[in-house]
């Protein structure tokens, strides 16, 4: 045997590792039958390689050129390689795959954010180049930042209750941990290393996972984690839908999981036949009634299953969404709280969940007293309200320009007794509410700090109404900005979990301008 005495090179490994209920090699690997298994015998360990063999066939681009070359005459070809090596490490068995070989792994065999956590318990504070995050504000984006030089998680300007952080690349504090680490629910580490010396660096991986110091650092991230574990995932699913069938639906509702136009919307269908029955708003209820058999009902129904949003003459979608991306539910198990939300799972800490709610919980009604919706979209409520009552201007649609350019915001939609500015939004999911929380937040700000702002939104007003906004910088504590819902929920209001996160900092920005700020459930007619 050669014994190659130079330093490693520096190679990329990715490296899972698998739960412990995983208790031998055979046990994480999907597809035994299309693989070949190699003992590997690493010092005292006796690890496995299992290869999958690779297919060799021309590039798929190269049938683009099909009728007007021969491609008899084309010698190229391509291949797909993917291995994974099963390392057993201090009683617990460590995946490295190379190539595509984490589709090798029966997914769910791993432990969820050994990555991260692994990276964050590594690297310095100020070490890092990119983070990957979800947000749960009005839009709900997914992005992946990368800095020009290494810093701080603070420097991205992460909201450390609106945004989940997925992954992130940073710079260990030993470099012999690595030169680089990467670390979602994988750990991706440049290292140099040789095969002999793996075993005692995924014992220190091990460790590193094993410490708590993230949570010192970054106590709020075990606050919100996505589910990327199928078993768990389809385990949840099955409780929510047995639920489902059994009518059992006090903690599942359907919502539209975008924010839409209502003043565009003519009513939903179950099917995309047009004898199907429209209606005015989707509804578990009234979902399970267009359904033959109710008790059948499973999540892959769900996902199958379409909503569609018709145009005002209900005629012609506008939009279309599976009816899973509309569920909304939560589970309690123990001390965790479950949420599927826009089609995905979240595991929410208890902690995290009951300070939310005890704050959102706090937040006042209004003391002006809003009748009864019985109407046909957002548009026609408000109007009604301005009619009835010659104290309430009627401010929906009156957009205001600012900032430049086309960036238009309603400064509210009910303008009431000069001080109340009432923001009327029908119940939808997260983003939806978020929308509105976010908008009440900007038109707020924008009232107290831009004269040019005040001035355009006394243009809109009825001249009666106009002393309420003054040019100078309004005495903020004589001011109210409150949150309107119109909800079909039996009870007190009921929001989804992301959409209370979104409330409670737009509850603390706008007291800090020095408003009151209060949360009003809109009944809905019986019947409608």
């Amino acid at each position: 045997m050669v014994r190659h005495t130079t330093n490693p090179r520096v190679r990329s490994l990715t490296i899972y590792l698998l739960k412990a209920a995983v208790r031998g090699p055979r046990d994480a690997v999907d597809r035994l039958d299309e693989t070949r298994g190699f003992t590997v015998q690493i010092g005292d360990s006796e690890a496995t390689l299992f290869v999958k063999p690779s297919t060799v066939s021309p590039p798929s681009w190269v049938r683009f050129f099909r009728d007007h070359i021969s491609l008899d005459e084309v010698f190229l070809r391509s291949a797909s390689s993917a291995a994974v090596l099963l390392v057993p490490v201090s009683g617990r068995w460590f995946a490295v795959t190379f190539g595509h070989g984490r589709h090798l792994l029966d997914r769910g065999s791993w432990e969820p954010n050994f990555g991260l956590k692994v990276t964050l318990n590594s690297i310095d504070d100020s070490s890092i180049r990119s983070i990957d995050r979800r947000s749960f504000d009005s839009i709900s984006r997914h992005t992946k930042e990368e800095a020009s030089r290494l810093g701080s998680i603070e420097q991205f300007g992460i909201n450390v209750e609106e945004d989940l952080l997925r992954a992130v690349v940073g710079i260990p504090e030993e470099e012999s941990l690595g030169r680089r680490m990467a670390g979602m629910d994988a750990l991706t580490v440049s290292t140099s290393v040789t095969l002999e010396g793996l075993p005692c660096l995924l014992s220190r991986y091990l460790n590193q996972w094993q410490k708590g110091t993230y949570r010192q650092r970054y106590p709020w991230i075990d606050h919100v984690r996505e589910i990327r574990d199928k078993r768990q995932s389809k385990d949840l699913d099955e409780e929510v839908v047995a639920r489902i069938a059994t009518g059992r639906l006090d903690q599942a509702w359907l919502a539209v999981p975008v924010p839409i136009d209502w003043s565009l919307v003519g009513g939903f269908r179950y099917a995309p036949t047009p004898k199907a029955t429209i209606h005015e708003d989707i509804h578990l209820r009234t979902f399970l009634e267009s359904l033959r058999d109710p008790g059948n009902v499973n999540a892959q129904a769900l996902r199958r299953k379409s909503i569609y949003c018709l145009d005002p003459d209900g005629q012609h979608p506008l939009h279309k969404w599976s009816v899973y991306e509309c569920v909304y539910a939560e589970v309690r198990r123990g001390n965790d709280v479950f949420l599927l939300t826009g089609g995905l799972w979240y595991r929410i800490a208890s902690q995290f969940v009951m300070r939310v709610d005890a704050d959102v919980v706090q937040v006042p009604s209004s003391g002006y007293d809003l009748p009864t919706y019985r109407h046909e979209s957002e548009e026609a409520y408000n109007r009604d309200v301005a009619l009835r009552d010659p104290n309430v201007a009627l401010m929906d649609r009156r957009n205001v320009r600012y900032g430049g350019g086309s960036s238009q915001i309603e400064f509210c939609d009910l303008f009431v007794g000069k001080r109340r500015m009432l923001h009327v939004k029908r119940f939808g999911g997260s983003s939806v509410l978020s929308h509105l929380f976010s908008q009440g937040v900007v038109s707020g700000t924008l009232f107290v700090e831009d004269r040019e702002f005040r001035r355009e939104v006394r243009g809109k007003l009825p001249s009666s109404f106009v002393e309420g906004v003054p040019e100078e910088r309004p005495q903020v504590d004589l001011y109210e900005v409150g949150f309107a819902i119109v909800s079909r929920s039996a009870g007190e209001l009921v929001l989804p979990f992301f959409s209370k996160v979104n409330l409670r900092n737009a509850v603390r920005t706008l007291r800090g301008l020095g408003y009151r700020v209060t949360l009003t459930k809109i009944e809905v007619e019986s019947g409608r």
